[in-house]
C-alpha cells in the first residue's frame, strides 16, 4: 500500500476512533475492534469503517466505499456502489470498478484509465487518450478524443445505446 494510501487509511481510522463516541452517543451503541493483525473495524448506528493490510473499507446507509491496497507506487483500486446521480473518474491510468444506478451519468477523463461499470448507467462520457471502458448496461455513450475503447453488454431500454464518436480511432463495440 502507498504511504499516501496508507496515510490517508490512518487518518480515516484516527477520524472515525475520535468521533465514534459522540456520534455513538446520538446514535446508539458504538462499538471499535482491533485485531491482532492491526485491522480495525469501528460501528455506530449505520456506520461501520474496516482497515487493515488489505484497504479499507466505509459503509453508511446505502452507500458503500472500498479501497484495496496494493504494492508499493501501485494506486489503490476502488470500488463504489452509490445512488448519487454522477460518477466522475479522471486522471492517469486509475484501474476502478464502479455500481451504477438508474440515474448514474458517468464522466471519464484524462488517459489509460481502466473502469468497469457495473449495474444500469444511464450515460457514460469518455473523454481523453486510451482509456478502456467497460460497461454492463448503459443507455447512451458519447466518446471523444483519441485511441478510446468502450464495450458494453445490453442497452437500458432500447435494442442499442444512443452512441456518439468523435475524435481519432475511438471504438464502441458490445461484448458478446
Amino acid at each position: 500500500m502507498s504511504k499516501f494510501v496508507r496515510g490517508t487509511v490512518l487518518s480515516g481510522v484516527i477520524a472515525s476512533l475520535l468521533l465514534a463516541p459522540a456520534m455513538g452517543a446520538a446514535q446508539g451503541r458504538t462499538s471499535v475492534k482491533v485485531g491482532k493483525d492491526g485491522n480495525v473495524e469501528v460501528k455506530t448506528g449505520d456506520t461501520e469503517v474496516k482497515t487493515g493490510g488489505a484497504g479499507t473499507s466505509v459503509r453508511t446507509g446505502d452507500t458503500e466505499v472500498e479501497t484495496r491496497g496494493g504494492e508499493e507506487g501501485e494506486r489503490a483500486r476502488t470500488e463504489e456502489q452509490s445512488d448519487d446521480a454522477r460518477i466522475e473518474i479522471s486522471g492517469m491510468g486509475a484501474k476502478e470498478t464502479h455500481r451504477c444506478s438508474s440515474k448514474t451519468e458517468v464522466d471519464v477523463s484524462g488517459s489509460d484509465n481502466e473502469v468497469t461499470l457495473t449495474g444500469e448507467c444511464k450515460r457514460v462520457s469518455v473523454s481523453g487518450a486510451g482509456n478502456t471502458v467497460k460497461v454492463e448496461a448503459v443507455g447512451s455513450i458519447d466518446v471523444t478524443g483519441a485511441n478510446n475503447a468502450v464495450t458494453w453488454k445490453k442497452a437500458v431500454g432500447a435494442k442499442k445505446p444512443k452512441v456518439s464518436r468523435s475524435g481519432a480511432n475511438n471504438k464502441v463495440t458490445q461484448s458478446p
